[in-house]
């Protein structure tokens, strides 16, 4: 071969390399929806900050098979909102992943968008049982459906709380109080459903208001039902009015367990201070006892927990645990295993996995449900493995007390003190 063939062989070669070695380089854009605005943006910011730190995790391994992860921000402050701004990335900003949401009613409507303009969903933290039972094909629901929440908070009651306030299960008396919209009526009915399964008595049973601005007349009919035990559903907002109102009241009761959302934010200790000591919450585990994970997932967890207290002075909570650990399955257990990482594809391999126990930081394994689960054969993609279970505010911060496998502490403060002496 002479000289110029060589040289034109040698220009044909880079030419063929370049395109491929330009497309390894390219960024695997992911679309995020959460609330970085309006009431819920605290829990939204820590959702973010905790992806963030899953994402430059895999970034500093080397990305997802050589390719960097860039995330693309869409503002879902309510649902609308959160429609037109899945909406806005897809067709707009050629998104053909997105994930979030936290709230259920959020995550209701990002994966209706999401689904109707041919995106893959990987919902973190939204709840609602509706989420995976409307036939979409693209839409994974990672953590634990409302109905979990519930279940966690009646087991806990019956086989813990019980104990501690020296009551039978037939002789306590439990109220039930929720918030009136997706995600409170879905973890209510969820309560009442499981709890006349398993014989415990409901003495009071009431949905409010999310947007109420006094509760007065609901702290008044718990005043006068005296229950040893409340399970309150509620989001930031409404869950800081009935503090304060509680204390002002003072109603006590033996045991306060919420449910997420509101009594899981930092808004709530930051509105009111060490009161929030000792209220257990219904919720994604914040931490799990290490014995529960896989060596390897031990790692992962030190590093996100440094990385994350290092940042915002705090350990997460269990809805920022959960988003971590629902991104890092996305960027360890999905997309590698990609060639394209288009939607149809990166469901087939979404469908595939079948992980223990113990194989996500917060606990959780992922087997996702697929119009086969004998519960509900309408069901596909709710994730059947993921971990709930319940933790307490402390002064230090929080800790998981049930059930006892994923607990790092044992309950305190049972029966809780008067207000008078907090």
């Amino acid at each position: 071969m002479g000289p110029i063939l060589r040289l034109s062989a040698l220009f044909v070669g880079l030419a063929l390399a370049f395109p491929m070695m330009a497309n390894a380089q390219e960024p695997i854009k992911i679309g995020v929806l959460l609330p970085f605005t309006g009431p819920l943006a605290k829990n939204g910011i820590e959702n973010w900050e905790a992806i963030q730190i899953a994402r430059d995790m895999i970034n500093e391994r080397g990305g997802v098979n050589g390719h960097k992860i860039v995330y693309v921000q869409g503002d879902a402050t309510t649902p609308n909102a959160a429609i037109s701004e899945t909406e806005r990335l897809i067709n707009k900003e050629g998104i053909k992943i997105t994930t979030g949401s936290f709230a259920s009613p959020i995550a209701i409507a990002v994966s209706q968008a999401a689904e109707r303009n041919g995106a893959f969903h990987w919902e973190t933290t939204g709840a609602a049982e509706v989420i995976t039972r409307r036939g979409f094909k693209n839409t994974f629901q990672v953590g634990a459906p409302a109905r979990k929440y519930g279940q966690a908070a009646v087991d806990f009651t019956m086989n813990d709380l019980a104990k501690r306030l020296n009551k039978s299960v037939g002789d306590l008396k439990v109220a039930l109080l929720w918030e009136n919209r997706a995600f409170g009526k879905s973890v209510g009915d969820g309560i009442r459903a499981y709890a006349q399964t398993k014989g415990l008595k409901l003495v009071f049973d009431e949905g409010y208001d999310q947007t109420a601005t006094d509760m007065t007349p609901i702290v008044q009919k718990l005043k006068d039902v005296a229950p040893d035990v409340l399970i309150a559903i509620s989001f930031p907002n409404d869950a800081i009015l009935f503090q304060r109102k509680a204390k002002e009241l003072d109603f006590n009761v033996g045991a306060f367990v919420g449910v997420s959302a509101g009594y899981s934010s930092a808004d709530l200790r930051d509105s009111i201070g060490d009161s929030v000591v000792g209220i257990f919450v219904a919720d994604f585990p914040p931490k799990v006892n290490e014995d529960v994970l896989k060596p390897e997932v031990k790692k992962v967890a030190e590093e996100f927990y440094k990385r994350y207290e290092a940042k915002l002075k705090r350990p997460p909570a269990g809805h920022a645990a959960a988003g971590f650990s629902a991104i890092w399955a996305l960027f360890t257990e999905v997309l590698p295993k990609a060639k394209t990482y288009q939607p149809d594809e990166l469901r087939d391999i979404a469908l595939k996995l079948d992980l223990p126990e113990g194989s996500l930081v917060n606990g959780s394994g992922i087997k996702f449900t697929h119009f086969d689960w004998a519960d509900d054969p309408k069901d596909a993609g709710q994730n059947l493995r993921a971990s709930i279970g319940v933790w307490q505010w402390t002064k230090q911060g929080n800790e998981q007390v049930y059930p006892p496998n994923l607990a790092t502490h044992e309950a305190i403060m049972v029966p809780m003190p008067k207000w008078s002496a907090r």
